[in-house]
């Protein structure tokens, strides 16, 4: 059977340049962004303003505190706007009186210039939606070509591990947890497929259990067992049961 594993690799090598492109694209869009808030927030030199996504965060450059952020809404909603967002403290320290005289001074701007700003960062997210949409494009096809892949893949390792299970069954390097039926695990070493039924829905199992006693179960769910079983492919170590 078709093993994909050279395709996925090279799919993934592909995937990783875009998710790349995707990010450096981000940080430099963000960068734009930057500009704007160290444009319309000039008087606060003092402070670091680092954007991220929605949000610009202001911090402290002495003692690297956060003081307040600012977040921003308009990529996927027509209610475009910023919120100030800060904390609360009882704690009368020189910095904490500071942050608050700035919050003041934030907020004034927010109330004066709030639309202008928004519609600026709003232009700037605009200017990189298209290449931020191809390149999206392009790393949803290639994940779902990965995802086709190995769903090929478990497909092609069910058949393999139902033709073992209904031949000599598998035997476990380490004693396994294995849940037959909703009501009844436990631990074995070994196990096959007696018969399946009409429908091949259930099957008749038969495992040897960890303190060695051979048992049967009937009725257990074919795909269960076999998902299982796949589950528990690195802990083979013979592809029969012991007689």
């Amino acid at each position: 059977m078709k093993n994909y594993s050279n395709e996925i690799a090279e799919i993934t090598i592909q995937l990783e340049l875009i998710r790349g492109q995707r990010r450096e694209l981000q940080l430099a869009n963000d960068a734009k962004v930057k500009e704007v808030f160290d444009n319309a927030f000039n008087y606060f030199r003092e402070y670091d303003i680092i954007v991220n996504s929605s949000c610009a965060s202001f911090f402290d450059k002495d003692d690297n505190k956060q003081l307040f952020s600012i977040h921003f809404y308009e990529r996927y909603s027509e209610d475009t706007r910023l919120e100030l967002s800060y904390y609360t403290t009882s704690t009368q320290s020189e910095f904490e009186l500071n942050r608050l005289i700035s919050l003041g001074k934030i907020a004034q701007i927010l109330k004066s210039n709030s639309e202008r700003i928004m519609r600026d960062i709003t232009d700037i997210r605009k200017s990189d939606l298209e290449r931020e949409n191809e390149l999206y494009a392009i790393q949803s096809e290639y994940e779902k070509r990965i995802s086709e892949y190995r769903k090929a893949e478990l497909e092609n390792r069910k058949v393999e591990v139902e033709l073992l299970l209904r031949g000599d069954g598998v035997i476990f390097e380490k004693e396994v947890w294995f849940g037959f039926k909703r009501n009844y695990t436990n631990r074995i070493t070994a196990i096959k497929i007696l018969e399946v039924s009409k429908s091949g829905k259930t099957c008749t199992v038969e495992y040897i259990t960890a303190g060695r006693s051979k048992g049967k179960e009937e009725r257990c769910d074919t795909e269960s067992v076999i998902s299982q079983v796949i589950a528990n492919s690195k802990n083979i170590v013979q592809e029969l049961l012991p007689a």
